[in-house]
Protein backbone atom coordinates (compact mmCIF):
# COMPACT_ATOMS: atom_id res chain seq x y z
CA UNK A 1 0.00 0.00 0.00
CA UNK A 2 1.38 3.44 -0.91
CA UNK A 3 2.02 6.15 1.67
CA UNK A 4 -0.85 8.14 0.14
CA UNK A 5 -3.28 5.24 0.65
CA UNK A 6 -2.05 4.74 4.22
CA UNK A 7 -2.56 8.43 4.99
CA UNK A 8 -6.09 8.35 3.55
CA UNK A 9 -6.96 5.40 5.79
CA UNK A 10 -5.39 7.12 8.79
CA UNK A 11 -7.52 10.22 8.20
CA UNK A 12 -10.63 8.23 9.15
CA UNK A 13 -9.18 7.59 12.61
CA UNK A 14 -7.88 11.14 13.30
CA UNK A 15 -11.07 12.35 15.10
CA UNK A 16 -10.76 9.47 17.58
CA UNK A 17 -7.07 10.21 18.12
CA UNK A 18 -7.89 13.85 18.76
CA UNK A 19 -10.50 12.86 21.36
CA UNK A 20 -8.06 10.45 23.04
CA UNK A 21 -5.28 13.07 23.15
CA UNK A 22 -7.62 15.78 24.46
CA UNK A 23 -9.14 13.53 27.10
CA UNK A 24 -5.73 12.30 28.32
CA UNK A 25 -4.68 15.86 29.13
CA UNK A 26 -8.05 17.36 30.00
CA UNK A 27 -8.34 19.70 27.02
CA UNK A 28 -11.32 20.58 24.87
CA UNK A 29 -11.26 19.29 21.31
CA UNK A 30 -10.18 22.51 19.60
CA UNK A 31 -7.18 22.90 21.92
CA UNK A 32 -5.54 19.81 20.43
CA UNK A 33 -4.90 19.14 16.74
CA UNK A 34 -3.82 15.76 15.37
CA UNK A 35 -2.42 15.05 11.91
CA UNK A 36 -0.62 12.08 10.45
CA UNK A 37 1.55 10.87 7.65
CA UNK A 38 2.38 7.27 6.91
CA UNK A 39 5.30 7.42 9.34
CA UNK A 40 4.47 10.13 11.89
CA UNK A 41 1.60 11.32 14.07
CA UNK A 42 1.79 15.01 14.97
CA UNK A 43 -0.10 16.48 17.92
CA UNK A 44 -0.33 20.21 18.60
CA UNK A 45 -1.47 21.55 21.98
CA UNK A 46 -2.70 25.10 21.36
CA UNK A 47 -2.51 27.62 24.18
CA UNK A 48 -2.13 24.79 26.68
CA UNK A 49 -2.45 25.57 30.35
CA UNK A 50 1.13 24.32 30.87
CA UNK A 51 2.72 26.75 28.38
CA UNK A 52 3.97 28.95 31.22
CA UNK A 53 4.90 26.09 33.55
CA UNK A 54 7.99 23.90 33.72
CA UNK A 55 9.31 21.80 30.90
CA UNK A 56 8.98 18.76 33.17
CA UNK A 57 5.24 19.37 33.54
CA UNK A 58 4.80 19.65 29.77
CA UNK A 59 6.86 16.49 29.28
CA UNK A 60 4.65 14.57 31.72
CA UNK A 61 1.52 15.79 29.95
CA UNK A 62 2.98 14.98 26.51
CA UNK A 63 3.74 11.46 27.78
CA UNK A 64 0.09 11.00 28.84
CA UNK A 65 -1.09 12.25 25.46
CA UNK A 66 1.25 9.94 23.56
CA UNK A 67 0.26 6.97 25.70
CA UNK A 68 -3.41 7.56 24.89
CA UNK A 69 -2.71 7.89 21.16
CA UNK A 70 -0.42 4.85 21.24
CA UNK A 71 -3.22 2.79 22.79
CA UNK A 72 -5.59 3.91 20.02
CA UNK A 73 -3.25 3.04 17.14
CA UNK A 74 -1.62 -0.09 18.57
CA UNK A 75 -3.64 -2.62 16.57
CA UNK A 76 -4.54 -0.53 13.54
CA UNK A 77 -2.68 -1.66 10.41
CA UNK A 78 -2.78 1.82 8.87
CA UNK A 79 -0.53 3.03 11.70
CA UNK A 80 1.89 0.08 11.66
CA UNK A 81 4.59 2.13 9.90
CA UNK A 82 4.40 5.08 12.29
CA UNK A 83 7.83 5.50 13.86
CA UNK A 84 7.41 8.88 15.58
CA UNK A 85 4.75 10.69 17.56
CA UNK A 86 5.59 14.40 17.71
CA UNK A 87 4.00 16.77 20.26
CA UNK A 88 4.19 20.56 19.90
CA UNK A 89 3.12 23.14 22.45
CA UNK A 90 2.17 26.46 20.80
CA UNK A 91 1.01 29.88 21.90
CA UNK A 92 -1.36 30.94 19.15
CA UNK A 93 -2.99 34.31 18.65
CA UNK A 94 -4.95 35.76 15.77
CA UNK A 95 -1.80 37.10 14.14
CA UNK A 96 0.84 34.43 14.86
CA UNK A 97 1.95 31.22 16.53
CA UNK A 98 4.93 30.95 18.85
CA UNK A 99 6.47 27.57 19.68
CA UNK A 100 6.82 26.80 23.38
CA UNK A 101 8.33 23.29 23.34
CA UNK A 102 8.34 20.13 21.25
CA UNK A 103 8.79 16.46 22.06
CA UNK A 104 9.51 13.44 19.88
CA UNK A 105 8.57 9.93 20.93
CA UNK A 106 10.22 7.19 18.85
CA UNK A 107 8.88 3.69 18.46
CA UNK A 108 11.11 1.23 20.31
CA UNK A 109 11.86 -2.30 19.11
CA UNK A 110 9.24 -3.48 21.61
CA UNK A 111 6.65 -1.28 19.88
CA UNK A 112 6.23 1.35 22.61
CA UNK A 113 6.78 5.05 21.95
CA UNK A 114 9.61 6.42 24.08
CA UNK A 115 10.63 10.05 24.49
CA UNK A 116 13.78 11.03 22.63
CA UNK A 117 16.28 12.82 24.82
CA UNK A 118 19.09 14.89 23.34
Amino acid sequence: MSDLEVTKRQSLVIPGLQRAASTAAGYKGKEVEVKSTAHQVSIVVINGRLNDESAANREAEASRIVSAVENEIARLPEFAQVAVIHVDYLKRSVSNSKPVQAFDFYKSPAGAFVIHRT
